[in-house]
């Protein structure tokens, strides 16, 4: 029987051309309103210089026609506008505008016939001047459609380019060189400018499609992010119950309360039952935790902490698991260090899981160093050393993904058993459920081992977390009791028993 394929979310369809060309005309429409007020100023700016030479009738028919077909271009702009169109009524709408750019560049083009009244001189400067303007106008306002480029500009300069080569009533084949030229100039900017255009539309109309899909994409995630999240409470609640029932009546048969077990090795089989459901309670937590971090729905409650007290405390829960291993604890801790802001309960999470990691990987008689002092920017460094097996450092980005698992740390895997291995295989949330925690202080963590050498775990804090500066260091070892913190002397003779 055939598996099927994973449900993906579809891509992204490609942009057509159709959709390009319908977003060039709609740009067209949209600049309508600028390029008919020019054409309003230049067509007055014509009359007035026209008005002592030019044919009264003539130039104020020519103005009326042209002042009425740039009014009326303007209402079919604005009708466009009003409301969205289909790809499908693009084709039509462009052919509406070359039509409207056609007629206005004939209007433009008849202007020929009045400039001619004008006094030679004058008359050969205002045509060029004319030829330029036209020029500017159709590489400013129409390239966005050849079509339109070119019904505007054939009928409009056409004429003042043979009244310049026959000015004189004698063709002029030089000026006939440069109005071929211009001619072949403009229309090879005219492509190029369009092409661009196109180029540039597609990659737009691309980017929206894919932000459209990315939006979606996340939405979806989002939503399925709730429903894990909601998932996971509602598991979390239901496995809780029973578990705590488990723990419960397990730990009142390994105590004997009711009274003496008849076999022994049902003493021994209660005490895998209590450890089992302890530990499967404590994954379960560690799940829902993990999501509501991941959800953004974990807050913290900030206080002032001291950095000291905060170590100490980390390092007293964590010595009584270390007593038969001979573990020997150092801590180095600056004094007069700056008071910390955050969340206590939060911060002990973290050093407890750093803490739990490097003794639990540490072999007998090891070493595991901890030690906080200000870092070169004015920021707090916690930074936790063993001497444990470590791992190989391509592994270390695995490590604070969830659920991943390294040879070393599942039971299954191992070649050697860890102290006080009971079988159980790691959840591989510690360091995520830490990493998220540290950034939820807006720090981040870092990671250094070496097989065989040990691990370096440090969680740095920015200075902002920081109230007060103060910088010395005192160092405080099992192994050079003089110099200890005071307060901490208890801590390093409990870890060298």
């Amino acid at each position: 029987m055939e598996a099927k394929p994973a449900e993906h979310m579809p891509h992204t369809a490609p942009v057509t051309r159709d959709e390009v060309e319908a977003e060039l005309i709609s740009s067209l429409y949209k600049r309508t309103r600028p390029l008919l007020l020019a054409n309003i100023g230049a067509m007055s700016l014509l009359t007035m210089s026209l008005w002592s030479s030019a044919n009264t009738f003539y130039l104020l028919s020519w103005a009326i026609a042209l002042f009425s077909w740039t009014m009326l271009r303007f209402a079919l702009a604005k009708l466009y506008l009003r409301r969205p169109r289909s790809v499908g009524e693009a084709k039509h709408w462009v052919y509406a505008f070359s039509v409207g750019s056609g007629v206005a560049g004939t209007l433009w083009g008849i202007s020929i016939l009045l400039i001619g009244s004008l006094g030679p001189e004058h008359a050969k400067l205002v045509a060029a001047f004319m030829m330029a303007a036209l020029s500017a106008s159709a590489i400013a306002g129409y390239t966005n459609s050849i079509i339109a480029f070119g019904a505007f500009t054939a009928p409009a300069l056409t004429p003042f380019g043979i009244h310049m080569i026959w000015f004189d009533g004698e063709p002029s084949w030089i000026i006939a060189s440069f109005v071929v030229f211009w001619g072949l100039l403009l229309w090879s900017m005219a492509r190029h400018l369009n092409d661009g255009f196109k180029e540039n539309v597609g990659l737009m109309l691309g980017n929206l499609r894919l932000i459209d899909h990315l939006s979606l994409a996340k939405d979806r995630a989002e939503m399925a992010n709730r429903a894990k999240t909601s998932f996971l409470g509602n598991m979390s609640h239901e496995l809780r119950t029973p578990l705590n029932a488990v723990i419960g009546y397990s730990e009142m048969m390994k105590l004997q309360m009711l009274g003496p077990i008849g076999n022994p090795q049902y003493v021994e089989y209660v005490e895998h039952i209590h450890d089992r459901g302890q530990h499967l309670l404590g994954f379960v937590a560690q799940v829902f935790e993990l999501s509501q971090l991941e959800a953004g729905a974990v807050e913290l409650t900030e206080t002032r902490i001291d950095v000291a007290k905060l170590v100490s405390e980390a390092v007293e829960a964590i010595i009584p698991a270390t007593s038969t291993d001979r573990i020997e604890f150092t801590a180095m801790i600056a004094t007069n260090l700056p008071t910390l802001r955050g969340d206590e309960g939060k911060l002990q999470e973290i050093l407890r899981h750093l803490l739990s990691n490097a003794v639990k990987f540490t072999p007998a008689e090891g070493a595991v160093t901890v030690a906080a002092e200000r870092t070169p920017d004015g920021g707090l460094a916690l930074c936790i050393r063993d001497t444990g097996i470590g791992m190989d450092p391509a592994d270390i980005d695995r490590v604070t993904t969830p659920f991943q698992h390294l040879e070393n740390q599942d039971h299954l895997k191992r070649r050697a058993a860890l102290k006080n291995d009971v079988g159980q295989t790691n959840t591989g949330l510690g360091l995520p459920i830490t990493r998220l925690l540290v950034e939820l202080h807006d720090g981040r963590l870092g990671i250094e081992s070496t097989p065989g050498a040990g691990t370096q775990v440090t969680v740095w804090l920015p200075p902002e977390r920081l109230i007060d500066v103060e910088h010395d260091q005192t160092v405080m070892s099992t192994g050079d009791r003089d110099q200890a913190v005071p307060g901490m002397l208890g801590l390093a003779s409990r870890a060298a028993e």
